[in-house]
């Protein structure tokens, strides 16, 4: 293919996974070429493993970009219910926040709202650049919390408390600016919780917060809820049943302030292994959808705050501490408990490890294998650590009782921000989602959405689609681009390009990196110094 730019390294992976165009060294780790790539072509594809694959290549002078364009482009193969899928390729340095990657990233494991990105693609560059000030994103409604956020289909959507005795929670399209798009609740409880992308529909859950437990008073309006929903573009909404209602105390029996034992509140919902999950705010256990209205309960006998997916497998985040890893039927593995959590909240996968945020600490800690944990300490004096997400290659965490923000920067923590200074005791920066390259997070009591940009990013907010995909990442001018399958679907917002001057002497590595490691296959891995255009990315998506 003829081209303006310049191929600078090419990876086949036909019979090895050597650089077929400048002979640049590396170290091959774990990838097994050979394999059928796209239009099923034998031997033209290498697999990564998502653990401990990868490809690293030694800096080299032709691989220092400083603030030239460039482009990359390559195959790609995922199983479509892979829930995490990885890396593609990375040169960044975390520490600094120099360099570029290109990954398909999910974030889970968010306190009440489990799933905020889902397979979405990310093109990132960063040159220690971000925003000194939050973007005020409005207050959907009434709202006294921001109890999740999650994007579907290049929608960013929120899920609210609302405490008025006549009041109840909603769910909001984003409609740009400060602007909210009310898509109702059918129930007409005080929450809605959790919104996910499951089988090509998005799916959401309500239910009746115990609001003394943010120190938010009675809860006033007693509607009960529980359910999930399907719900469609326009607001309909398809009862898909009550996880756990069967085993539920009767509504009409007190138990105390927190309603504990009823099935009124369907907390967090999450996918995995192209399945739906489901976890109750009052009641112990994972339920599991198996279509119509029907739900199983899979286990553990505890209360749980979260799912999250982490190497493969379910993971649970309990009340009382523990996390436990799911391995089919009914069985769940103890993994330990952080020290001193009794509460473990949110969780995040960095740099393929999986961390957590807890209560009554405030810290985050690191799985290190077994039922082993490291505190990385205390957010400065923070007591809970909610939304955790990963932005263009860091980790962003909120807390209580201040609502600030905190970035991780090695194994310490940088405060970016306060998000809500209401005149309360507790304050959280509860739910985050990343949408259209920037980080969204939601506060309690404010009830407000707030947004922040780090670096320069172009992200497609879609469920990246399983098989054979063609991808390419363009750094061009003032932008940058994605194309997938010949086609653009992101360009980031404008940027001078002396600002990123993305030269560092890290290697770049293919199949791993500030995310977590690759699963699945790769195959014509191409690098360019110079930016390709349309036609020419379009000619490299068909060529196979």
């Amino acid at each position: 293919m003829k081209t303006h730019a310049e191929l600078i390294a090419h990876w086949p992976f036909a019979d090895d996974t050597d650089d077929h165009a400048a002979g640049l060294p590396s170290r091959t780790i774990n990838v097994e070429p050979g394999h059928a790539g796209p239009a099923n072509r034998p031997g033209t594809a290498a697999r990564f493993d998502g653990r401990n694959s990868r490809i690293e290549v030694p800096d080299h002078r032709a691989l220092q970009f400083g603030q030239d364009d460039f482009s990359l482009a390559v195959w790609v193969h995922t199983d479509p219910d892979q829930d995490v899928v990885g890396t593609i390729l990375d040169k960044f340095e975390s520490e600094r926040r120099r360099g570029f990657h290109l990954y398909i990233h999910t974030n889970d494991g968010a306190t009440s709202t489990a799933l905020a990105n889902s397979r979405q693609l990310s093109f990132g560059v960063d040159d220690a650049r971000a925003d000194r000030n939050w973007a005020d994103c409005g207050r959907p409604g009434n709202a006294v919390n921001i109890h999740g956020l999650s994007v579907i289909n290049e929608t960013l959507y929120a899920g609210t408390l609302e405490t008025g005795e006549n009041e109840c929670g909603r769910l909001w399209r984003y409609a740009g600016g400060q602007d909210w798009v009310d898509l109702g609740n059918p129930v007409g409880c005080n929450s809605v919780h959790s919104i996910v992308e499951f089988d090509g529909h998005s799916y959401c859950s309500v239910g009746r917060y115990a609001c003394v437990g943010s120190a938010l008073g009675e809860t006033l309006n007693r509607t009960p809820g529980g359910q999930v929903f399907r719900v469609d573009g326009a607001g309909e909404w398809t009862d898909c049943g009550h996880p756990g209602k069967e085993a539920g105390v009767p509504d009409d029996q007190d138990t105390g302030p927190y309603n504990k034992g009823k099935a009124d509140d369907t907390y967090a919902l999450c996918t995995w292994n192209g399945s739906l999950y489901a976890v109750s705010n009052h009641l112990p256990g994972v339920y599991r959808y198996e279509g119509g209205r029907d739900w199983t309960r899979i286990g553990p006998d505890h209360r749980i705050m979260t799912l999250t997916v982490f190497q493969g497998a379910l993971h649970a985040l309990l009340n009382g501490g523990p996390v436990f890893r799911y391995e089919g039927g009914d069985r769940w593995v103890d993994c330990g408990t952080p020290e001193g959590s009794t509460q473990t909240y949110g969780a995040a996968i960095v740099g393929g490890e999986l961390y957590v945020g807890t209560w009554p600490g405030g810290t985050v800690c690191r799985y290190e294998g077994g039922r082993d944990w490291k505190t990385l300490g205390q957010l400065g004096y923070e007591m809970e650590i909610m939304a955790m997400t990963f932005y263009n290659g860091k980790l962003y965490s909120g807390s209580l009782p201040m609502a600030h923000v905190w970035r991780m920067d090695g194994e310490t923590f940088t405060h970016l921000a306060t998000l809500d200074e209401s005149p309360v005791p507790l304050r959280r920066t509860w739910s985050m989602a990343i949408h259209d390259g920037r980080l969204y997070a939601g506060t309690l009591p404010g009830g407000r959405v707030q947004s922040f940009e780090a670096g320069k990013s172009a992200t497609w907010d879609r469920r990246f689609p399983g098989g054979w995909h063609h991808v390419a990442a363009v750094k061009e001018g003032r932008r940058l681009k994605l194309f997938v399958d010949g086609s653009v679907r992101s360009v980031s917002t404008p940027f001078h390009p002396a600002d990123f001057d993305l030269d560092t002497d890290f290697p770049l590595t293919i199949g791993a990196g500030a995310d977590t490691p690759f699963t699945g296959l790769m195959s014509d891995l191409r690098l360019y110094r110079g930016a390709l255009d349309a036609a020419e990315i379009s000619a490299l998506s068909t060529s196979q």
